[in-house]
């Protein structure tokens, strides 16, 4: 067991994360708890305004008061299955166009560059990688000027490879993407059946497996959808660090931090980097991504990663 870092506002960034950027190995993962920084709505806000367009035509108050303690997804799926019967448009994709906001925490995601995985919906998220491989003097100086840097979506779970993984400046909308609402996992049927989909399971797989990952945007209260993911991936205790997910807790909460840490550890090999939130909130990761953002460089993976690839599609054959 390592020793647990204290609790800080801004905390070291581990020196493997840094190396993963290095090696092209670094994807983070991003979750809702980095959208609603900048205005995006969460599960529970999403599923009140579903209801409250129902309401009432499709459903009335009474019913409405009765249904408000169910867990959120839940209370989505009913709410889609009432909009369905009835006819009515929730419109629910209009809730993730475009924030005032996201130009915010997102600079300093985006500005990183690296692969970005996410179960969020909306756009923002947007990955500048330049390739600075080619120039000798001040390597792709030249072609980092030149080329504007280009983001690739991947939000179709047919088309979730592996390969996506070795290419800086993908984002991989593993839950759908808001402009194609039909992709888009709401109920809680539809979020069972898409992690019990095979290729979802060998993209998990392969992620756990091939790269280093950081986990952004993941509080408390969303540890589930976290554990799911992580057990759908088949992901096991290891001696290696390669998955690191960023927490925040109040100062009185040590006890908690130190006896989570090795909950994640012993668990999924997962390494929780604490910092603290008594004075920013969630609001206090901006500073910690920005900081982190000027440690760390993305190159792309080396050519052998390619070549295993190639393999690995020949032997599935």
């Amino acid at each position: 067991m390592n020793r647990i870092p204290d609790l800080r506002e801004i905390p070291d960034l581990p020196d493997e994360i840094i190396q993963a950027g290095l090696n092209g190995e670094l994807v983070l993962f991003v979750g809702a708890g980095i959208s609603m920084l900048v205005g995006y709505p969460s599960w529970n806000q999403l599923a009140d305004k579903a209801f409250k367009k129902l309401c009432p035509n499709g459903l009335n108050y009474s019913e409405l008061n009765q249904l408000e303690k169910l867990e959120a997804k839940k209370r989505l799926s009913i709410a889609l299955n009432i909009a369905d019967e009835k006819g009515i448009n929730l419109d629910l994709p209009s809730l993730f166009k475009e924030s005032d906001n996201a130009g915010t925490i997102y600079d300093a995601i985006n500005g990183i560059g690296c692969v970005c995985v996410t179960t969020n919906y909306d756009g923002s998220l947007a990955p500048k990688f330049c390739d600075v491989s080619d120039n000798p003097l001040v390597p792709g100086l030249a072609k980092a000027q030149s080329t504007k840097p280009q983001v690739r979506r991947i939000w179709d779970k047919n088309e979730f490879f592996a390969k996506c993984l070795d290419e800086p400046g993908t984002v991989v909308h593993l839950h759908g993407f808001f402009s194609e609402p039909g992709t888009m996992i709401l109920t809680t049927k539809h979020y069972l059946e898409h992690y019990d989909h095979p290729t979802v399971q060998h993209f998990l797989g392969e992620l756990f497996l091939r790269k280093t990952v950081l986990f952004i945007g993941y509080r408390l209260e969303e540890a589930e959808i976290l554990e799911h993911i992580l057990r759908r991936g088949g992901v096991k205790s290891t001696g290696d660090r390669r998955r690191f997910v960023l927490q925040g807790f109040y100062k009185t909460h040590d006890a908690l931090y130190k006896n989570l840490n090795q909950y994640y550890e012993k668990s999924f090999g997962v390494h929780l980097i604490g910092f603290v939130r008594d004075y920013k909130e969630y609001e206090q990761q901006e500073d910690i991504l920005r900081a982190w953002s000027l440690k760390l460089r993305v190159n792309k993976p080396p050519l052998r990663n390619d070549l295993d690839y190639m393999d690995e599609v020949l032997n599935s054959g």
